[in-house]
């Protein structure tokens, strides 16, 4: 059966694989923690472990990176691949995502400010990767100090509404910037057809201004130029276009200025010489054709040199400070013909510079350092399908460009009409020792050595090898490759000797994902906890002596043991007088001369628990091995002398809650500070200790409930014990091993998602055996975990915080290896499509949904409680908006498969406007609706069911069901006056509705049957009305008219223009006047022409477009080369006549609407035309004809 997880629905962070888990981040506990058989229990070289790093901060060699890896799908092995900067906006995900055919059109940039957006159709995405640009003024290389990995939360997004384009926008057309000073950043967009928007800031997408430049020429790339205050935006013929921003009376203006193309070498004669002299493959009279544009610094007296590559040669212009003057320092061809000599010798060892056979394609250019990079691809097809390619270095000279180094790489691709796009996409990006050459799959790093690169290229190869994944952009940011993967976001690439204090990160706490529960009625119960107190004899900690736990250990954690045990002992003035030791150890200095480690105490506290949590069973003779080689279980607080694993794990509770009763009596619980725990995050030690004490109890939970599922959980168990390489030695039993292993004992749950997930994929269909095996699975973890929330709630108090500025997330809400979060959306995704949707059982179905409805109740209130935890910080915002995607989601499924109770409670609980909303929709109940209505009254649940109304366009069904709502309905017109005509219809003001109606008519813009249906729907309103409204329905019959004119126009005229010809927008009367005469509208007859003189009522000069609709008329026809003998025949096949001859059937007089005779003798439209005495004699002669026409028509009227 092919399946597809679809897990980005639930936001699942990791493959359910096997092998793509043992990729992934391991929990704090898990990391570097001792195998019981020899070995290491983990299969990932990841540090991190607060086990062995309690008292030694230097827990990894830096030599061991040199081969991580930290992101699946993306293959390396000499470079360290790891992610960069916060984590990408939700919407910014959906788009790469979901944009499906579309995908290509999606395109991206990320700028070394710190700025990234994503340009899709007209969206604009706009974020922050990183928080502050001071990283980026720091000379030093990312080896001196911190780099910013991936953050706990994505940032966020900014989304602004693109100009309109027929072409199509692009991310180098977009610029970020942010001024200093300036609290929010601006930005400003061309679209390729030359509509430019600014906004003076991207929080206010309404907020623009607009300015359209050279209509008829394709805009490519956008350069923001600081110094001169404006922007160079250049066009695929290498036209350049300097833009600014002017403010005059607090508004902003846009203004332009064309800057000529040279005319010296390449003009005229001089363009084609060229061509042939570099041999291009095109014709001759093709435009030059952009490679790139890049801003090569600023002089001494401020101004700005500007280097623009085409296909024909490079430019170089000097701009002053001020922007208001420019000038083409020189265009140098020679360089490219130099390129080229080289690369037919290398390649083809071919001296003759002009062979037509290659094919040059310039790829890429950058200036660095004074250096310009041109990647070049070449192609001989008659030799051989291969594109080769190579990196040319040149430096600018005063009066020429000097090449400096030419590289061939070792890199070739097979060209062809299927692959060429393949062989065109490859760029690179250049750094201070680096260059990276790369592919929308490939990253190969190259080293340059005095600002050449290297041709070696076999060493390494960095692969973004996932199906779906591709490279959208790449940059150098603050000495860092960045590259902008589609499926991964940032991520950065460095060689594997790479040294980074980053590296000291702990890999316990992977970026914070949100969620944790409610309470459940489980079919079985945990032990109760009164029954614990009775397995205290099984606990030979009380007969520990703490003299020789303290002299034994003789460091930190043996100080701490032996306070615990004299705390448990009842003396407790030597618990005092240890702590204060204790705590004056931890604040001397290092003798060594390193800096004070301020976690040393939580280091301590961390290891105690993990290690009671962990202690072996010290009677067991089975366990005896591992206890001799095993020094700490010599002295082991959890360990317990009963047999029963069930006694073992109560034993541990009861000696985990005396050792949180002694940090709270010690006064060290308020001493207890927040450890780092991944990319800076800190998690309180509280958090960390109550999710040790959970583990704990989950594990008595599961071993209560073994017996009756035993061969599920004793499967799981088996797997996740195969999973950490530990294998059991003599008599012991892989249960043996993991009731002892209980800091990993999230494992479980992912193994059980792996069942589920073996199980389906074991049978050619779905049957009720399999959806009754994924119940069994579900019943097993809410039991368990249901275990968990209750002791959780019991023992609140006992792990509470001092402060509540830290992030709250338990283990059961954590994604990753180090929590449950993935498993329970595995298993919520595979209960619905492999178990409730496919069975008809009623009561297995009715159990199924109860658990889906559980698990995602678990889910959202784990992501709630964290929402909770960050209300006060800058990622709140960011982390509720994933938060309500992430609910919608979830809530849909139930909605979609008709589960409307299910979805209600979810929905009622977590406060899903949207979803209740859609499920008093779906079910027709305005009862429910109305209930709402009041029960959400102080969240303005009534303007949220109206606007919900509207995104669905069901304009009239608001005003149905809200009638009885009338406040609701006031305050929903006010915030939307565009329909308060709905609301004047309503209520009968139909004089009022036709004036607003004819308002929004004449502001549409965009569209022209939009602004069609608001005009019929004013007249509709004007006839209601039963006042006398004829000078309102006069008006808008006139704007009627001049749709009517426009709907007329071809198809074809309209797409030659690049007009939308389905989804027109509103033309105004001069221009479907140029479109009726237009050179291109070659089927325009003199109905189409006459439709252009009718239109000449609606222009502000009539005249002058009736002068130009003649023109054009004349232009038609040859009035030079004609039989003069039979002129007058000649005459009425003419346009021109026939035209007027229209006119006159229509009853139009002809100095109505014919200009006179001498406009047409001194014409310059006409050119050369009236200087010819045939076209003189034929005109005279036409009007001649023409008078005597109207003459005769006039006398057979009278």
């Amino acid at each position: 059966m092919e399946r597809s997880m679809q897990k980005q629905l639930y936001r699942v962070a990791q493959d359910g694989s096997p092998s793509m888990r043992r990729s992934l981040p391991l929990a704090p506990s898990e990391v570097g923690r001792k195998s019981f058989f020899g070995g290491n229990a983990n299969h990932s070289p990841i540090p991190g472990s607060l086990k062995k790093t309690a008292l030694n901060n230097s827990r990894l060699s830096l030599s061991a990176r040199s081969t991580t890896q930290s992101i699946p799908g993306i293959r390396s092995d000499y470079n360290v691949v790891e992610s960069y900067g916060h984590a990408l906006p939700v919407v910014v995900n959906e788009a790469l995502t979901f944009a499906g055919q579309a995908s290509n059109l999606v395109s991206a940039k990320i700028t070394q400010s710190g700025w990234a957006w994503v340009v899709q159709g007209r969206r604009l995405l706009i974020w922050q990767y990183k928080d502050t640009p001071s990283a980026a003024k720091t000379a030093s290389p990312p080896r001196m100090g911190k780099t910013p990995r991936r953050g706990t939360a994505s940032a966020q997004c900014r989304e602004l509404t693109l100009p309109h384009s027929d072409i199509g926008h692009k991310s180098e057309l977009v610029s970020v910037f942010q001024v200093e000073g300036q609290q929010m950043a601006s930005c400003i967009a061309v679209s390729a057809t030359g509509e430019v928007r600014y906004w003076a800031s991207i929080a206010h997408d309404n907020n623009s201004v607009d300015l359209s430049i050279l209509a008829g020429q394709e805009f490519v790339q956008l350069l923001n130029l600081p110094t001169q205050q404006g922007y160079l935006a250049i066009t695929s013929t290498c036209t350049l276009v300097f833009l600014r921003v002017g403010l005059t009376n607090g508004r902003h203006s846009l203004h332009h200025k064309t800057i000529k193309p040279a005319t010296s070498f390449l003009g005229g004669f001089g363009k084609r010489f060229a061509s042939m002299l570099i041999g291009m493959n095109s014709g001759n009279d093709r435009d030059q054709f952009l490679v790139g544009m890049c801003c090569e610094g600023n002089t001494d007296d401020g101004e700005t040199v500007v280097a623009v590559l085409s296909d024909r040669a490079i430019q170089r212009w000097r701009i002053s400070n001020k922007g208001n003057t420019e000038k083409l320092i020189y265009e140098d061809v020679e360089l490219l013909r130099k390129m080229r000599e080289m690369i037919l010798l290398k390649f083809w060892n071919i001296r003759t510079p002009n062979d037509a056979e290659v094919d040059l394609h310039f790829l890429d250019f950058h200036v660095v350092r004074g250096y310009a990079y041109i990647l070049v691809g070449a192609v001989n097809q008659s030799h051989t399908p291969q594109m080769y390619y190579s990196i040319v270095v040149a430096t600018a000279q005063e009066e020429s460009m000097q090449l400096e180094c030419f590289t061939p790489l070792k890199l070739n691709k097979f060209f062809n009409s299927k692959t060429v796009q393949e062989c065109l996409s490859v760029r690179i990006i250049v750094g201070n020792s680096q260059m990276y050459l790369y592919t929308p799959k490939i990253v190969y790093p190259l080293l340059l050595a005095n600002s050449a690169p290297t041709a070696e290229m076999e060493a390494e190869k960095v692969e973004f090898h996932l199906h779906d994944d591709r490279i959208l952009s790449a940059a150098f940011c603050n000495h860092l490759p960045l590259f902008f993967s589609r499926t991964h976001g940032l991520v950065s690439i460095t060689p594997g000797d790479f040294d980074s204090t980053d590296l000291m990160n702990m890999s316990s706490c992977n970026s914070p994902d949100l969620f944790a529960p409610l309470s459940f009625n489980a079919s079985f119960s945990a032990p109760d906890q009164s029954v614990m107190a009775d397995s205290s004899n099984n606990l030979p900690m009380y007969q520990l002596d703490p003299d020789d736990v303290y002299s034994e250990l003789n460091n930190e954690v043996g100080q701490l043991k032996a306070a615990f045990l004299y705390r448990l002992k009842r003396n407790n003035n030597m618990v005092n007088t240890i702590i204060a030791d204790l705590m004056e150890s931890i604040a001397e200095p290092d003798p060594n001369g390193g800096p004070l480690d301020a976690y040393k105490l939580d280091r301590v506290v961390i290891t105690i628990a993990e290690d009671l949590a962990e202690d072996l069973p010290i009677a067991d003779p089975r366990w005896q091995s591992a206890i001799e080689q095993y020094d700490g279980n010599r002295h082991a607080l959890g360990s317990s002398r009963s047999m029963q694993i069930i006694n073992q794990l109560r034993d541990k509770s009861i000696a985990f809650q005396h050792f949180i009763d002694f940090l709270h009596f010690s006064g060290l619980w308020e001493k207890l500070n927040a450890i780092p725990c991944g990319s800076n995050v800190l998690k309180p030690t509280s958090f960390i200790l109550a999710d040790i004490g959970e583990k704990i109890i989950a594990a008595a939970a599961l071993r209560t409930i073994q017996s009756k599922m035993p061969k599920i959980i004793e499967e799981a168990i088996e797997l996740s014990v195969a999973e950490w390489d530990e294998k059991p030695n003599g008599s012991l039993t892989a249960q043996d091993i993991f009731y002892v292993k209980l800091c990993k004992f999230q494992c479980v749950f992912e193994s059980l998602a792996d069942m589920a997930d073996e199980r389906i994929a074991a049978q050619n269909r779905t049957t009720v055996s399999v959806a009754q095996y994924i119940s069994d699975i579900n019943v097993i973890v809410l039991n368990t975990l249901s275990q968990v929330f209750r002791y959780r709630e019991q023992n609140a108090n006992s792990f509470k915080l001092n402060s509540s500025t830290y992030e709250n997330q338990p283990w059961t809400a954590t994604p990753g290896n180090a929590g449950v979060h993935d498993s329970l959306s595995r298993l919520i995704d595979l209960s619905i499509r492999y178990g409730a949707q496919c069975v008809n059982e009623s009561e297995l179905k009715h159990q199924l949904y109860q658990q889906i409805l559980e698990l995602m109740d678990m889910v959202l209130e784990g992501r709630k409680n964290y929402l909770e935890s960050v209300r006060d910080t800058e990622k709140y915002q960011v982390l509720q908006q994933q938060f309500e995607a992430q609910r919608s989601d979830l809530i849909s499924v139930l909605i979609k498969d008709q589960q409307y109770e299910c979805a209600a409670k979810l929905a009622e609980k977590y406060l899903d406007f949207q979803s209740l909303v859609l499920i008093c929709d779906e079910t027709q109940d305005k009862d429910r609706l109305d209930e709402y209505t009041r029960k959400y009254e102080d969240f303005d649940f009534s303007q949220f069911a109206i606007n919900w109304h509207l995104r669905q366009n069901r304009h009239g069904e608001v005003f149905e069901r809200f009638k009885g709502n009338q406040p609701a309905l006031s305050q929903f017109m006010r915030d939307h006056p565009s329909l308060g005509w709905i609301q004047l219809v309503f209520n009968g003001d139909f004089e009022r509705a036709s004036k607003v109606l004819v308002d929004l008519a004449q502001s549409e813009t965009e569209f022209v049957a939009r602004k069609k249906s608001m005009l019929s729907l004013s007249k509709l309103a004007a006839f209601a009305e039963s006042s006398d409204l004829t000078a309102q329905v006069d008006k808008i019959n006139t704007e009627l008219s001049i749709i009517e004119y426009q709907s007329h126009l071809g198809h074809d005229v309209l797409q030659n223009f690049g007009f939308d010809s389905t989804d027109q927008k509103v033309l105004k009367p001069d221009e479907i006047i140029n479109l009726y005469i237009a050179e291109e509208n070659d089927a325009a007859t003199e109905v189409e022409f006459r439709k252009a003189l009718e239109l000449l009522t609606y222009v502000d000069q009539p005249y002058d477009m009736r002068h130009k609709i003649w023109c054009a008329a004349i232009r038609r026809d040859n009035w030079t080369d004609y039989d003069t003998n039979n002129a007058i025949e000649y005459i009425q096949k003419l346009l021109f006549f026939r035209i007027i001859e229209l006119s006159q059937m229509m009853g139009q007089e002809s100095d109505t609407f014919l200009p006179p005779m001498e406009d047409f003798l001194d014409s310059i439209e006409l050119g050369e035309l009236p200087q010819h005495k045939s076209f003189q004699y034929l005109l005279k002669l036409t009007y001649e004809y023409v008078g005597d026409l109207f003459k005769q028509a006039k006398d057979m009227e009278l």
